[in-house]
């Protein structure tokens, strides 16, 4: 008898930070980079040149300049960092969409990445297995309380209500059931009140994802104002082994080919 139920694990962590860059990912471990766009900005005309046509055109789109900027500081340092991952020159890095428009690498589609942004600081994760990545503002401005029916449980509920620090509790909820969604790909937003993201073991329905699976969820503070999550589709993580890593190493170089 099939199980209907996927197991969940959420749980909250504390990111370590590493020095080495060329560690060989495996099934156990994630590549975590974090970044504030405006620390970049003033090198929007070098990681222009790795956008291809349709990207440009994509950032030329945007109505607000800062959307603009951050979309290519976050496309040019991912091509960046899958180039510097796989061994590869940049300008071979051209990402597909695949049934669901989740972006891929064609020629190495064993290795998954996912990107994140909200506000000034943005969240790139590479991993060996399907991940999804969410970073959100704590924004004090923002009313929650009256979408919490829409998108969580009534345990989820409960919990954001009674926390001691409801905001915060809100969005660590929120990038959890987020990471979950862009892990999947399935687009499954109309289902967010199904996806138990509280800590310790839960369940989602089957259907929501359409196929059986065991998922692991972290949570983890980006900065004083930032929360994150990290999902993984088969829930085979190492905690250990979910580390940030330094852009400064993969920055000189490229700076020393321009």
């Amino acid at each position: 008898m099939i199980d209907s139920q996927i197991k969940t694990c959420c749980e909250s962590i504390k990111l370590s930070f590493t020095e080495v860059y060329d560690v060989k990912l495996d099934e156990k471990g994630v590549k975590l980079f974090k970044f504030k766009i405006s620390d970049y900005v003033n090198l929007l005309p070098e990681l222009k040149l790795l956008l291809n046509t349709s990207e440009i055109e994509r950032a030329q789109r945007y109505y607000h300049q800062k959307d603009s900027n951050r979309f290519i500081v976050c496309r040019g340092l991912l091509k960046l960092i899958l180039a510097k991952e796989i061994g590869v020159d940049v300008s071979r890095i051209e990402l597909s969409k695949d049934a669901n428009k989740k972006p891929f690498l064609a020629f190495c589609p064993e290795l998954h990445f996912n990107v994140s942004h909200a506000e000034n600081y943005a969240l790139i994760a590479l991993g060996v297995q399907e991940l999804g990545v969410d970073v959100e503002y704590l924004s004090k401005d923002f009313n929650f309380i009256e979408i919490l029916p829409t998108v969580f449980s009534a345990p989820e509920i409960s919990v954001v209500l009674t926390a001691e620090n409801k905001n915060k509790t809100f969005y660590k909820l929120w990038t959890r059931k987020e990471a979950i969604v862009k892990a999947t790909g399935n687009g499954i937003d109309d289902n967010l009140v199904e996806i138990d993201v509280l800590d310790e073991a839960e369940y989602i329905e089957a259907s929501a994802f359409q196929s059986k699976q065991h998922m692991q969820v972290f949570s983890f503070d980006v900065d004083q104002d930032y929360i994150g999550a990290l999902a993984f589709k088969k829930g085979r993580v190492d905690v250990d082994n979910i580390k940030l890593y330094p852009l400064d190493t993969l920055l000189k170089d490229f700076k020393h080919q321009i």
